[in-house]
């Protein structure tokens, strides 16, 4: 190929742009500072320029001194990265790994929808209310109480609340709740406690019926309603809560006390039914009267558990001898007293 001039001879290295004279060859000013000659032969491309010897102080000795991996022979062809190998050492397959990986989270989604359905089966088909039942209810139907507790068929049995239920049952001030219990897989038991009629007072001209606890339980003003079947209590100072479903809060501490332990203990002695009358307007000096006549002096609201029993056995030993009516004194239980009627 003709050069720029028409001179076909290649230039040689003394035709490094800079020089001057004939042997320019005709160069161009865009062509100086170029290499025209033939590639030096046995040159290390990593070697500096003799135009800038400095830079080899900073260069690593590695390359200086052609040491180095980099500087190992080279033989054989380029191989690529291995390929994974399996524990035989064959080659692994690519896509029956990838297979076997999407197998893999497509088993562990069907444990999961499995798990999901087995929670939702005990939930809404085995662990399902199906049977309700009451106990310790006399007057108040079971099918009543149900209904104010709240539970019904088809609850799911272990999400049922007890302290709810509770709520529920005692707003009507005529149950009381002991327990509910859970009878797995289906069956659900409350218990309750109905409110006993056990008293009776005259207050402004109404009676009231109330438990052992005050808890007015009826009211009336017709005189032929009278619970006389009932122990009337006489002497109460009556402050507040006269109402239907209201405990009757009474002035003094002390009534209030002797009335809740009397008669405690004689329903747990099982002498209510024989006391007609119960005077309490003295704490100091609180008189019975029984159904048969006798006057029973307890004394004080001490030791009543151990009075009321006195009472009962001198009574019985009375009516053996054929001695109807008179004062039965308990008020020291060890040494009862009795004083005929006159």
């Amino acid at each position: 190929m003709e050069g720029p001039t028409g001179d076909n001879r290649p230039r040689t290295a003394g035709g490094r742009a800079g020089g001057s004279g004939p042997q320019d060859g005709g160069v161009r000013e865009w062509q100086k500072n170029t290499w025209f000659g033939p590639a030096p032969v046995h040159s290390n491309p990593f070697d500096e320029p003799e135009d800038a010897p400095e830079l080899k102080n900073i260069r690593s000795e590695n390359v200086n001194q052609h040491m180095g991996d980099f500087w190992a022979p080279q033989t054989g062809s380029f191989h690529p990265p291995a390929e994974p190998r399996t524990q035989a050492g064959k080659p692994e397959n690519r896509s029956r790994s990838k297979s076997r990986t999407r197998k893999s989270h497509r088993a562990g989604l069907l444990i999961l929808l499995f798990l999901a359905a087995v929670v939702l089966v005990l939930r809404f088909a085995v662990f399902t209310v199906r049977e309700i039942r009451v106990t310790g209810n006399n007057q108040i139907p079971a099918s009543e109480i149900i209904r104010i507790s709240g539970v019904r068929q088809g609850d799911n049995i272990l999400s049922l609340n007890e302290q709810r239920i509770e709520q529920r049952i005692v707003s009507d001030y005529r149950l009381q709740f002991r327990y509910m219990s859970r009878e797995l897989p289906s069956a659900v038991v409350l218990a309750v406690r109905e409110r006993e009629e056990c008293c009776w007072i005259s207050y402004c001209g109404i009676y009231y019926v109330m438990d052992k606890n005050r808890m007015v339980l009826h009211e009336t003003e017709d005189p032929r309603e009278k619970r006389t079947d009932l122990v009337e209590v006489k002497g109460l100072d009556i402050r507040s809560n006269t109402m239907v479903g209201q405990v009757v809060n009474l002035g003094s501490e002390a009534q209030q006390t002797i009335f809740s332990e009397l008669f405690l203990e004689m329903k747990v002695l099982g002498c209510t039914g024989l006391i007609v009358e119960a005077d309490i307007s003295n704490p100091d000096s609180i008189l019975l009267g029984t159904r048969d006549g006798y006057t029973v002096g307890l004394g004080d609201g001490q030791n009543l558990h151990a009075k009321l029993r006195s009472m009962l056995l001198v009574r019985e030993q009375l009516q053996k001898m054929e001695m109807a009516g008179g004062t039965i004194n308990v008020s020291i239980p060890e040494t009862p007293i009795y004083t005929p009627s006159k």
